[in-house]
């Protein structure tokens, strides 16, 4: 008799239907929470969403977020253009003689607590590097950097600062230039020098780089910042060192109903605000070891700490 169930079936006459894996409980509460966030503009969802994702993962939340808004890479308006806010670091030793935290401790330092209304949401991707910086200019005009890092050389060129089309309270923090950077050859690394030569830049010396980065999303329009700490050694001489924390825009996450796209005046704006911020919870902050740090806006570029020499 066909069409009858019978126990002389084998168990390897039979395989289970394919099922996808479920979703563990944190990945279900993280999308529907960021569905509902660009629905309703709740930054609570948008926190909730947040602290579900770090549960489990230590870094990535931003890259979530492009991809639920079906982009591979943030969005940037006047990409040839830097946005930038410069604080010093003076380091305050610990009274017991320890050693001076490590850039990473310093980023760990910043920790930007999720709460229900936060304006600044932390992205910890601790990417963690060194090089070496080589400074071209005349006088006070940077002209060429040549970077070597992570076995390969790079050329970077930086324009004097350029004015501010907006009136934004304390706007004048932000730095604004123009910026090119890319992967070079020797040979166009030497076709370069001798260019910027002729026009009577000469070499003003070089730097080891100590850099640490993570990004900040702003709850409030999207706009991505890269956090970075910079700790630079003058060549030759060990005792002098720039410290600084430096904050740039980075992006956007499409989507927010706040964000108004190439708006310099608002860009400028958040990045007051998270300079406010910073400069009220992390100036005289413990960092490690029994260090704490102090924090100064400065405009001094790694070109002019080259020329203190």
């Amino acid at each position: 008799m066909g069409g009858c169930y019978s126990g002389s079936y084998s168990y390897s006459d039979y395989s289970e239907p394919k099922r996808e894996p479920a979703k563990p409980a944190w990945q279900t509460t993280m999308q529907k929470s960021v569905k509902k966030f660009f629905k309703e503009n709740d930054v609570s969802e948008l926190v909730i969403a947040h602290n579900s994702f770090f549960g489990t993962n230590k870094a990535g939340f931003i890259d979530v977020l492009l991809k639920d808004r079906g982009v591979s890479e943030a969005p940037k308006e006047f990409p040839e253009i830097e946005y930038e806010v410069k604080f010093s670091i003076t380091p305050l030793p610990s009274a017991k003689g320890t050693k001076e935290p490590s850039v990473q401790q310093y980023l760990n330092a910043f920790n930007f607590p999720a709460t229900n209304t936060a304006r600044f949401l932390k992205d910890p991707i601790d990417s963690i590097a060194e090089g070496t910086n080589h400074f071209f200019g005349e006088d006070g005009d940077e002209k060429l950097v040549v970077i070597e890092k992570g076995g390969k050389n790079y050329i970077k060129e930086k324009s004097q600062p350029l004015e501010l089309k907006t009136d934004v309270q304390f706007g004048q923090i932000v730095m604004k230039r123009t910026e090119s950077r890319h992967s070079a050859t020797m040979e166009e690394i030497l076709s370069k020098v001798a260019e910027v030569q002729k026009t009577n830049g000469v070499y003003q010396g070089n730097i080891r780089k100590e850099k640490g980065d993570i990004f900040v999303l702003d709850t409030n329009d999207g706009r991505i910042y890269s956090f970075t700490v910079t700790r630079a050694h003058l060549s030759g001489d060990s005792s002098k060192i720039q410290r600084q924390l430096e904050m740039e825009y980075a992006g956007h996450v499409p989507g927010f109903s706040a964000f108004v796209e190439n708006d310099e005046e608002q860009i400028v704006s958040g990045m007051v605000d998270l300079a406010k911020y910073v400069a009220v919870l992390y100036n005289n902050a413990p960092v490690a070891n029994g260090w704490k740090m102090q924090l100064e806006l400065t405009n001094q570029r790694k070109y002019d700490f080259v020329r203190e020499k």
